[in-house]
This record gives C-alpha cells, structure tokens and sequence, in this order.
C-alpha cells in the first residue's frame, strides 16, 4: 500500500464538490485524489494510484507531440467511471512541487450538463491562468534544455515575438538577449541551478523584435525532477524600461545641478525654516565651517554680523508675507574665525517638498570693498506564485467587493486579509483625491470588457498617502465574472518625477539669475544656452550666436588657439585672459571650465566668465595712489621730526641762559613734551607702512630719553615694561605717548623723594583686551599723591594736560592709590581702516 499521505489542497465547499489529482509530471501515474474523485468515479484511492491521468478517458482532440499532457493545451476530456457510465470534463491545472517531485495538481470541472456534442460551443471555463494574462508580468517556462514551453500573450507584448516563433527554440538563440552578455546569462543561469536555490530574480538588458533595446527584471523557479534533475524553469518577466529611464534622467538633472553648482566661483545655497538644506564648496569656503556643520542644525543668521542681522530678518518677514518673491542685498558676514567679509546676498522663492524655501547664491564682495577702502585711504503554489507577484493584485465580484488580495496588497496598506475582503475601494481610497463615482464608472467598463488604467490615491492603514497606477481588467474567478484590479505603488516613480521637475527648476533658477556670464556647450563646444550675464558681459544676443562654436564667437584672433586649447581640456580649469565682445572690444575675463560628465561621458561644457575689467582697473589706481603717498607721508614725517627736533634744541639753549629755576624745569618739560612727538613721527618715517608705529618699541625708547634726563638718584629707577606688540596710528600714538612722557616725568620727580625707603620701581603694561579694547597702566611704588590732589590739578599743567589726552583718546581712565600710584587707561584700539 502507498504510503503517501493524502494531500490536503484547500478546504471550501468548491474543493469539496469538484474532483482533483495529483499526479506525476513526467510518469503521468496518480499520487492522489480527494473524496469527490473517489465518489464521481467510483474508484478507490488505492485503484486510482495505479493508473495514470491519461487513463481515465479518452481526449476529444488529438493531442501534440507524442501526447505529453504536460505540453496539451487545456481542453475536453470524456472521462468513464468504474461503471462505464462517461462524462465531459475540462481540467484546470498548476504545476507544484510535492515531496521533491514535479507534480501538477488538476481540477476535473464536470462540464456534461453544458456539453451536448463534441460540436457544442463550450463555455470559457474559470481558471488559475486567466490571471496570468492579466498580469503585468509574462509568466515564460522553458524546460530543462533552455526551450521555450510557455510563452503568454504578456511575453509577446514586451519583447514582440509569438509562441508560434518561440516554441521549442532555445531561449538564448531567440536574440532576446544581446550577443554581449548571452555568456554571462548563461554562466549566471548555470551558478542559480546548481545552487539549487528556489528562487532569483535579476535585472537583464534585452531586445526586442523590432531591436528596441529595453531592460527588464525576471523572477526565476527552478523545478527539479525526484532525482534532482532539473525539469522546467518558471520565469516570470516585468518590463522596467520605464523606471530605469526615469532614474537616468533624474541621475543627469542631478548631475548637472550638482557640477554646475559645486564648481561655481560663488556661494549657493538652499534654505528652509532657518536651516540650511544645501551649500556648495565655496560657500564653506567663505564662512570657514565644513559643510557637516553648516548642514547639521545651523542657523544661517548666525553668519551674518550683528548689526546686519535685523535687516536680514525683516526681508525674511516680507518673504513670508508674501510680499516679495526674491531679493539682493549687500550685508557683511562673520566668519568661524570671526573674520568679518563683505557679500551680495541673492535670493528666490521656490518650493523644496511642498514647503517653501530659498536658493540663491552669496557672492563675496570682501577684495572689492577692501579694494575701495584703501583706493579711499587710498519581493507553493497557485497561492504563492498569486503572492510572490510585486504588485499588487485585488479580485473584485460584480458588486466591486473584494473576494482575494494578494500578499503585496496586504503589505502596501497594512491590513490584514480579513480587513480588506468584502469591502470595496472606498475603504482603500484617500479622502479628498478620489472620484469614487468616477472609479465605478470605470469597473463598469472593465466588467463590458475595456480595459482600464488609470492613477489613484489610496491611504494606508497608519493614515499615509500615497499615489498607485491601477489596471482594471475582466476576468473569470473559479466561474465567477469578476475584475482583476493589479495597482503599483508609484510613490518612488512620484517623488522622482517631483525631483526631477524641483531639480530642473533649481538648475534653470541657478543658471538664469546668476550674476555671472554662463553658457552651456555640446561635446562639439557649440553654444546651446547662455544666460542674461553671458549677454551682458558680450553683447550678444543668445538667439544670434546659438550653435555657433564659442571660440570662434569670443576669441580675439590672437587667442584662438589658447581658447581651443582650454577648450578640449577634459578636466575642470581657471584661465584669466581677454575675450572679445560684440563690438569688438576686449574684456578681462577670468574663465572656468566644467565638463559635466555622465557615465564616463562628457555630455555638455559649463563655461563660466568673470568681468575683472573694473577691479583690474580699481587694483591699478590703488597701487599708483598708495606709491604717491607712501613718498609723500615718507617726507612729511622726516620733515615734522626734524623741525621738532629744532625746537627742542632751541628750548634746551633756552633753558641754559635761564637763571629762573622754575622756568628753566617748565622749558624742560615742554622739551620732553616735544621729543616724545617728534619720536613719534621718526618712528613713522622708519616703518614701512608709514601709517602706524609698534608702540611697544616706541615705549622703550622713550623711558631711555627719560631715564637719561632724570634719573640722578642714588638709586636708580627700575623700569619694569610687560607690552605686547600693538601697533597705533598716529591719531592715538601722540595722545598715548605724551601721557607717557607726563606721568613718567611726574614719577621720576615726585615718587621718589630723598626720604623714599625702599627700590623705586615703575611698571607700564600694553595689552590687547578684545578686538576693540586696548588697556595702557602706568604705576609706581611711591609715596603716592599729595592730600591736595584734585585742588593741585587745577593748577598744574601736567595733570590739566593729562586729563585733555585722556579726553582726546576718548579712554576711561582710572587712578588708584596703593603702595604707589597707578594710573589705567582703557580705550578703543583705532584700526587703520577705520581711519
């Protein structure tokens, strides 16, 4: 007795009522039956076991070939029973695996109360395949040999040949498959059998009948015999021609977005909500910060200097107010080092996912400015091939109910297969999006036999939206009419069509607004498109020179052959030279070249030009007005230090024939007065720059003047100097260097008196508190200040004159008394720019 367990299908009151077989594929011989085979034919299962499939009646048709029933086409059977009494079937059959065997599994449909005669007109009976050529897909079976055995309408539609062509000719002498890779097909086809792995799916490059090259994704069974032999190869084939188009285009949009974008010579950018969503290299370039930090929860206000920063924010008010579509405005910006630059702010509105959002391109204005500043200083069975199936599959009887749903529809919404049967589209529908009146009508014309396709939006279970492209096709159900609903979720194939179009918006934005000349060459280097800077920079009016090649357009004669030459160049370059314009006239031109490549493939040129004419022109006048200053201030200072020097010589004669000992001393200290000036501007004449001094070395030399003039104590000063090295322009290094001198005089004079115990010391420290703040202290270890101070300071010269330097430098100034007299001075620190 066969041990073989009995089968057990599928339950339902239709697999009770209709008799089945599992019968071997290659011997015929029955495995099993059910118990309604046993009750209609009146054979046990035992007795069915020894026969074969062919042996239960005799087939209307002559069958092909040498009569292997795998390969008849479905059609009437005359089936007999253990009592000889006959009637008409027609089998539905798919082929399993079971136990290690190729099996097929067939229904027998008793068709006798429909079927008169062998002539009757017979019904077209339900069956599993009706959905396969409704698929998207082809379901394509070749046998162990590469032949084809099955070839659907499906196949037919994506690569344009016949059954009738195919049938029994090898799959890899079809010209499917282009004579470049056939060897790796094959080496791929051999390594998936041998692995005897049950399933590959793998991307492929094909032709078609008519040579049209197209791509497609093949999902592959293996089928093997009970000795491991393969027997068939079940394929099934989604054209993807489509998508992989689409994913090329987007690929160069971006591509060119990209190139154009990352080798401009000015910053772009993209904002949304105060953060930044793109920046290209020279944007941080300019601001110091790597692009990870700008991209990581920056805010861009950030970079902008404190006292811009408002003005900045109310544009972005009107912005959002609607009430400006773009703006340029010329603010100052702050580097990561704290470096302060000078831009030009360019800005657009557009729309980045929905939301609004800024691009635009920052260009840095810092040398021009500098420039004017200093010119100013100067993916088992019927179920599971239903299920292995990508798209989504829906089942629905006349009433547009749902009665099956495959696998892929439960997971592209979420529901369970409980949750959906029974219902209709409305409760997979998107509020709002969907005509639902507008979908019934077209059920209505799938049912009367025209197709229907047609874009839809469903919403899934967790509330999330999304687009699908939906077939709507007729169709028979295990003898129900029904309408085979298959939709694909095209939200990747949406966002990318949406990416596509914001990118092409953000290049053409990009390209046009930009405030640079720009043109755009083929592989032949002839102009395609130009921008308004290219025309304004030339001349030209872009209609009239397009297609022209560009050197031949702008190249003066005696750089035409510079110009080919950066022309051909297959790498990105900067060149500064001169072009012509349409009057003929030069322009200094810094130019940057930037092939966009593709796949290895230079598919267009950038060329990008700079008018520098005017700051070619500014850099000139600088440099000829700084040489003529830089003598004159060179002779001025020579000339003040030498008639200073004179006066201070004529007061030391002076003080000489002087027998008043008080205006002899008040002669001497308006000599010391003088010297601290007139050193002041023989510094200036020494230093280069003509404009500033090193007020640390001015110091030391000034306390050897005064050192030399008063210091005739026993015991000698001890200077002590902790000045770093700070440079003054003249405007402060007068004021500093006679307040110096005037309580360095008063320290050596009254500090110190002959009843002093103790080492005389004076300190004097010079530091740099911040960017703006300069701190000057002058102290002593003396017997301090008279009781009568601030009486005696109206009186004395000294103190009045101090107070007027102190005024004069605008400082705060604080005097101490401890164990001496300090005096501090804080002020501004005077740059020369801001001169």
């Amino acid at each position: 007795m066969d041990k073989t367990k009995n089968i057990n299908v599928v339950s339902g009151r239709f697999f009770d009522d209709e008799a089945m077989f599992l019968y071997d594929c290659k011997t015929l011989l029955i495995i099993d039956a059910n118990e309604a085979a046993v009750q209609r034919y009146g054979y046990s299962k035992a007795e069915f076991r020894q026969k074969k499939i062919s042996d239960l009646g005799e087939y209307l048709d002559k069958p092909p070939g040498n009569g292997d029933l795998k390969t008849w086409p479905d059609s009437i059977w005359k089936h007999f029973s253990k009592t000889g009494k006959s009637f008409y079937i027609q089998f539905t059959k798919q082929l399993i695996q079971y136990q290690n065997r190729q099996t097929e599994l067939a229904v027998a449909h008793d068709i006798s109360e429909r079927f008169n005669s062998p002539d009757s007109k017979l019904p077209q009976l339900p069956k599993v395949d009706v959905i396969k050529d409704r698929l998207p897909m082809a379901t394509i079976v070749w046998d162990e040999e590469g032949n084809v055995t099955e070839w659907p309408e499906a196949a037919k539609e994506i690569f344009g040949w016949s059954f009738n062509e195919l049938k029994g000719k090898n799959l890899f002498d079809t010209g499917i498959l282009p004579d470049h890779i056939i060897d790796d097909a094959e080496i791929n086809l051999n390594n998936f059998i041998h692995s005897r792995q049950p399933y590959l799916t793998i991307d492929s490059k094909h032709l078609t009948k008519s040579g049209e090259t197209i791509w497609c994704t093949w999902h592959l069974a293996a089928m093997f015999d009970p000795s491991g032999k393969l027997h068939s190869i079940y394929s099934m084939v989604e054209d993807i021609t489509s998508k992989r188009v689409a994913e090329l285009s987007l690929r160069e949009s971006e591509e060119r977005f990209r190139v154009l974008s990352e080798a401009s010579l000015v910053g772009v950018y993209m904002t949304q909500g105060k953060r930044f969503k793109y920046v290209n290299p020279r944007i941080c370039e300019m601001s110091g910060y790597s692009k990870d930090e700008l991209l990581n929860d920056f805010n861009p206000f950030k970079l902008f200097h404190k006292d811009d920063r408002n003005r900045m924010e109310r544009l972005r008010e009107l912005w959002l107010q609607n009430k400006i579509e773009s703006f340029e405005e010329e603010v100052r910006a702050v580097s990561k080092t704290g470096k302060v630059i000078h831009i030009k702010v360019y800005a657009s509105k557009i729309l980045l996912k929905d939301k609004p959002a800024l691009i635009g391109v920052v260009v840095d204005q810092t040398k021009q400015i500098e420039a004017n500043k200093r010119y100013k200083i100067s993916v088992d069975s019927y179920r599971a091939l239903f299920d292995s199936i990508g798209d989504s599959i829906y089942i629905q009887n006349l009433n547009g109910k749902f009665i099956e749903v495959n696998k892929t529809a439960l997971e592209t919404y979420g529901y369970s297969r409980d949750e959906i049967i029974g219902k209709d589209p409305s409760f997979l529908a998107a509020p709002g999006k969907v005509d639902l009146d507008a979908t019934y009508e077209l059920f209505e014309k799938a049912l009367n036999g025209e197709h229907q396709r047609f874009k839809w939006w469903g919403k899934r279970k967790n509330g999330e939206i999304f687009p699908k492209e939906i077939q709507l096709n007729p169709g028979n159900y295990f003898g129900e009419t029904v309408v085979i609903a298959i939709a694909r979720d095209i939200s990747d194939q949406f966002e990318q069509q949406l990416e596509l179009k914001q990118n092409e918006q953000l290049f053409r934005q990009l390209f046009l607004s930009a405030p640079i000349g720009i043109a755009l060459l083929d592989e032949h280097k002839e102009i395609q498109m130009a921008n308004q800077g290219f025309e304004e920079i030339f001349g030209y009016n872009i209609q009239d020179i397009k297609g022209l090649e560009i050197d031949s357009v702008i190249a003066p004669d005696d750089k035409v052959e510079e110009a080919k030459s950066l022309s051909a160049s297959t790498e990105p370059f900067e060149f500064s030279s001169v072009r012509r314009k349409s009057d003929g006239s030069l322009v200094d031109v810094i130019i940057y070249g930037v092939p966009v490549v593709v796949d290895d493939k230079t598919i267009a040129i950038y060329g990008i030009y700079v008018d520098i004419t005017d700051r070619n022109r500014v850099e000139k006048q600088v440099r000829n007005s700084l040489r003529e200053k830089e003598v004159l201030l060179s002779e001025i200072h020579h000339r003040v230090k030498n008639n200073l020097a004179v006066i201070t010589g004529l007061l030391e004669l002076q003080s000489h024939k002087l027998e008043n000992e008080i205006a002899s001393k008040a002669l001497k200290d308006s000599q010391m007065r003088i010297h601290s000036m007139a050193l002041i501007h023989e510094k200036l004449y020494q230093n280069e720059t003509l404009s500033k001094i090193s007020f640390d070395n001015y110091i030391r030399d000034l306390i050897e003047v005064i050192k030399r003039s008063h210091n005739t104590h026993v015991r000698p000063v001890e200077i002590q100097i902790d000045a770093e090295e700070i440079e003054f322009t003249i405007t402060q290094a007068i004021p500093c260097g006679l307040l110096l001198n005037e309580i360095l005089t008063n320290s050596f004079k009254h500090a110190f008196p002959g009843s002093f115990k103790g080492n005389p010391i004076i300190q004097i420290t010079l530091k740099q508190l911040n960017e703006e703040e300069v701190n000057l202290v002058i102290t002593d270890n003396g017997i301090g200040l008279p009781d009568n101070f601030e009486n005696l300071g109206k009186r004395s010269l000294g103190l009045t004159l101090i107070k007027t330097l102190n005024k004069q430098l605008n400082a705060k100034m604080m005097i101490s008394e401890n164990n001496g007299t300090s005096f501090n001075f804080t002020f501004k620190h005077e740059s020369l720019l801001s001169v």
